[in-house]
């Protein structure tokens, strides 16, 4: 995928599309761009793992919206938002493949990275991640119109906001 660093708004699409539903993240990023292109211009990443290198393809952006899928206990096809502040702290440090979102985001502002204020996490329940196979299960694929009328509702808002 594209990677820029031209102060706009990047979405990142977490996971392994040929995973199932692993994959709705990319998915969901890709609709939102193609939705989105006559308006403004993106930046979708594909990313297949998070910490530091999740802080990395933020680096020099305004805005950033990650989506990926989640296996909570939610029914199939729930999506949720979350705001970087929200999340629990990796207990287990040990290694920056270990490090979670929130340490990574600290110590790249401690290091003086150009990181977003504005970011948000868009999750949907996936139901099916250890099958190969590029298509997403009936209930996450459900989802997926209406993950991305609400992060482009989000996105359109930032926007008209800045």
């Amino acid at each position: 995928m594209k990677s820029c660093f031209d102060g706009g708004t990047v979405i990142i699409g977490m996971g392994n599309p040929q995973l199932s539903d692993d994959g709705v993240g990319l998915a969901v990023a890709v609709a939102v761009a193609e939705l989105l292109k006559q308006r403004m211009t993106l930046t979708v990443t594909e990313l297949n793992t998070g910490g530091i290198r999740l802080m990395e393809a933020m680096a020099g952006f305004r805005r950033a919206v990650v989506v990926d899928a989640m296996r909570s206990g939610a029914p199939p096809g729930t999506i949720q938002r979350f705001d970087p502040n929200e999340f629990v702290t990796t207990k287990n440090t040990f290694s920056s493949h270990d490090t979670d979102f929130g340490t990574a985001y600290d110590l790249g502002k401690m290091a003086g990275v150009s990181l977003p204020e504005q970011v948000s996490f868009w999750v949907i329940e996936g139901r099916e991640f250890d099958l190969f196979g590029e298509r997403l299960t009936a209930e996450v694929a459900a989802a997926v119109p209406a993950a991305v009328e609400r992060i482009v509702a989000q996105i359109t808002a930032w926007e008209g906001g800045a």
